[in-house]
């Protein structure tokens, strides 16, 4: 497979940079640290990664890794003489410090004695990049008004999934394939877990690979997740397995847990934060509409755990292939729908009730006063089942209260062929 792919605007955005400091965060295994060796290739610079450990031993650590760029003799036994080390430094260098997180969980005045060189002792030549795992704490650290490091760092990259598109072009494979589909159902758009199934082909292979086999490689994946995200406790474990389960409203997440619902606010805050958990609201709705408020699990990867590998771990080897594959398709069917989504800016599911509901609303960019309604189907569709979805469609947008709000809506209904084609096309 491909080692390297995409990344251009982020490669773009730090290549026209002259940012003293720079900062990169996003999910494990999503690529941080390929991106900035790609950067770092024709730089002079100098990598160094966090261990979790004691401040002295993280210390030894980075002063071990920064041997060739300190100046000599100098073994620095805190961050103060650490940080003065650097002020010494004449030669041009970028100094990258990943896992930042672990560094201000053993010191929590980093962030302090950081803004402090930043602001007073950074050398004009010397640039610090800075990359971390823990989506919530890097926000919080360096886009949240309260933290010391607000508004320090030049540059600011949050590096998301990637899409299918990528997935298809770094695996080499053939994206009008549904296995192409199936497969990166499972892995979503981390290109760690793409190098885990290289050279696999068969869906159920992959499923056993990352999830079902002895020391499969997903197997423990949630709770580093969450140990990364500082998400600790059975309650979060809880919410996962209730979303896995298909509840998706807080109610019916709080009535699986046998708790209140008010007693979920809190623990799916956090989880959002950490994008780990995805608020959706139907089109056109206000996230403040608690009411109208669905939730789903935000990783395609974790989703796939809670809700194929943890229901089904225990029988999984008494299925037959056409039920694990079934399994492995109603899953992807709503990744499906999600990447559809994430091709236009404004678009969302809609709801009303239990029997109305629409895969797709957006906006018709030819006019806002119009829709455009789009039914995703995950199998071939004959025209007569093409056109009596049309007009089940119609039917239903005309009795829904967005008839009211829109003089015209566009209906069109794809198949799964034309949705790929969309995927892999824009």
């Amino acid at each position: 497979m491909k080692t390297f792919v995409n990344r251009t605007s982020e490669l773009e955005k730090l290549n026209s940079s002259n940012a003293k400091l720079i900062v990169l965060f996003g999910r494990r295994r999503v690529g941080k640290t390929t991106l900035i060796e790609r950067w770092g290739s024709n730089k002079n610079y100098c990598y160094t990664q966090s261990i979790e450990g004691s401040e002295g031993q993280q210390l030894d650590q980075i002063a071990s890794d920064l041997n060739g760029v300190l100046p000599p003799g100098i073994v620095p036994r805190t961050w103060n003489e650490l940080l003065a080390a650097l002020k010494l430094l004449t030669k041009p260098v970028a100094i990258v410090l990943d896992e930042f997180p672990y560094l201000v969980r053993s010191q929590p005045s980093l962030p302090s004695r950081l803004q402090k060189w930043v602001d007073h002792d950074q050398p004009d030549h010397v640039q610090l990049v800075i990359l971390g795992s823990s989506q919530a704490m890097m926000h919080g650290l360096f886009l949240e008004s309260s933290s010391p490091l607000y508004d320090r760092a030049d540059l600011v990259v949050h590096l998301e999934p990637m899409s299918y598109a990528h997935f298809c072009e770094a695996c080499r494979c053939d994206p009008m394939s549904t296995r192409s589909f199936l497969n990166f159902s499972m892995t979503g758009g981390i290109p760690r877990y793409w190098r885990y199934i290289d050279g696999l082909t068969d869906p159920l292979d992959v499923a056993n690979a990352l999830f079902f086999d002895r020391s499969a490689r997903l197997e423990d994946e949630p709770d580093r997740l969450m140990k990364d995200e500082d998400v600790t406790g059975q309650q979060a474990k809880a919410i996962f397995e209730s979303l896995g389960r298909g509840a998706t409203r807080p109610s019916e997440i709080a009535g699986r847990m046998g708790i209140p619902q008010t007693g979920l606010s809190k623990p799916l805050s956090v989880l959002m934060h950490s994008n780990l958990v995805r608020r959706i609201v139907p089109f056109g709705e206000s996230t403040r509409n608690a009411k109208r408020t669905l939730y789903t699990i935000e990783d395609y990867a974790l989703r796939f755990w809670y809700q194929v590998y943890s229901p089904h771990r225990s029988r999984w080897h008494l299925y037959d292939r056409d039920v694990k594959l079934k399994l492995i398709r109603d899953h992807a069917s709503r990744v499906l729908e999600d990447e559809f989504r994430k091709l236009f800016r404004d678009a969302a599911p809609y709801w009303e009730g239990k029997s109305l509901e629409f895969d797709c609303v957006r906006y018709d960019p030819r006019n806002a006063k119009d829709l455009i309604v789009t039914e995703l189907k995950y199998k071939s569709l004959s025209k007569a089942e093409r056109m009596s979805l049309k007009d089940s469609i119609k039917t239903k947008f005309d009795n829904s209260t967005l008839a009211n709000k829109f003089r015209k809506c566009d209906i069109e209904v794809l198949d799964l062929k034309e949705t790929l084609t969309r995927l892999t096309s824009i």
